[in-house]
């Protein structure tokens, strides 16, 4: 369900006068790309000026508050990685308080900052290269890393093992692959794929805070500077080098069936030394390339869901018919790196 621009506008101008005083007003209200609506920038101002620049974060109403729709599990997340010195936007107002706006929310201040698009980098990023940016990409990375979650985050979240993370996807594997919109290979490439990583799982993986989604699209660049590392909604605790694994399969031409545009990534060898050496660890290629392995796996179940609630009208995006046609990549060549 969509958001109503004039009553969320109507909304935040009494929240800025509660939260800052009266008088105060709402500009520059809008969407910010890539959250499905849930993220809007604005700026207060009052008769002196502007005092504050700001994005909120807030779940569809209506669904169940837990994993990705519970906004609020953010805030201890972003605040604890930000006093660590990770570079991630100030948190400055939260509050599960719903009289405000139908559901909780939280805020960050509004940061100067461009997404980096690697088959396609914006005229910003002129002169700036695919190993500038992936580089420091890792570097922010390692930071986010060694954080000790046990002492920044005491109980904030139990860890979730290797093996659970490749179970999680089996129900929605079956659901989707199965269903008329899906084509035929893609049930036995994916059962095949998970069997592999069952099998394969590293014997000690090195736990602690990671992403769940990190790559260059969720990350706020000046040039080849990291502003901020964004959009945390499927963090956790668990293994940390999914983080790298997805990184790199996002950047993997024979993960996609067309990989034009990737031409320029520098080789993998070459990146996870960059986060071994910003992170001080040992990382074993063979440990990435199950990293790997498990992010073309979930990505093509992801895919798969995608294009069933597509093709059945209930969620209308028509990107993820060109990605369907990589889901057969994706699981071969996960499947390719396990053997």
């Amino acid at each position: 369900m969509g958001i109503d621009h004039d009553v969320l506008h109507a909304q935040l101008e009494r929240w800025s006068a509660a939260h800052y005083h009266e008088g105060t007003t709402i500009s520059e209200l809008r969407p910010m790309p890539g959250h499905a609506g849930l993220s809007f920038g604005f700026t207060v101002s009052d008769a002196t000026g502007v005092l504050d620049r700001l994005v909120m974060r807030m779940p569809p109403k209506g669904v169940r508050r837990a994993g990705n729709t519970d906004v609020l599990r953010q805030v201890p997340l972003i605040r604890a990685l930000g006093a660590a010195g990770v570079p991630v936007a100030e948190v400055v107002w939260w509050d599960d308080d719903e009289q405000w706006f139908d559901v909780p929310y939280f805020m960050v201040r509004f940061l100067h900052g461009s997404t980096y698009a690697v088959r396609a980098p914006g005229p910003e990023f002129a002169g700036v290269s695919a190993s500038d940016v992936l580089r420091a990409a890792v570097e922010a990375l390692a930071q986010v890393h060694l954080v000790d979650h046990a002492a920044a985050l005491p109980g904030w979240e139990a860890p979730k093992a290797l093996a659970d993370e490749v179970a999680f996807w089996t129900p929605i594997l079956e659901k989707s692959a199965r269903h008329a919109t899906a084509a035929p290979s893609w049930l036995s490439l994916g059962e095949r794929t998970r069997d592999l990583l069952l099998g394969a799982i590293p014997a000690d993986p090195i736990v602690g805070v990671f992403h769940g989604d990190f790559q260059t699209a969720n990350i706020l660049l000046d040039g080849s500077s990291v502003v901020a590392v964004i959009d945390w909604e499927i963090s956790g605790i668990g293994a940390q080098l999914i983080d790298l694994g997805w990184l790199l399969f996002m950047n993997d031409a024979a993960s996609w069936s067309d990989g034009a545009g990737l031409e320029d990534v520098p080789p993998f060898e070459d990146i996870v030394g960059w986060y071994a050496a910003a992170a001080g660890r040992d990382v074993s290629l063979a440990d990435v390339a199950f990293y790997r392995a498990l992010s073309g796996y979930r990505f093509g179940v992801i895919s798969c869901l995608n294009v069933m609630l597509h093709r059945t009208g209930k969620r209308h995006d028509p990107e993820w018919e060109s990605i369907a046609l990589s889901i057969p990549s994706m699981f071969t060549r996960a499947a390719s790196l396990l053997s």
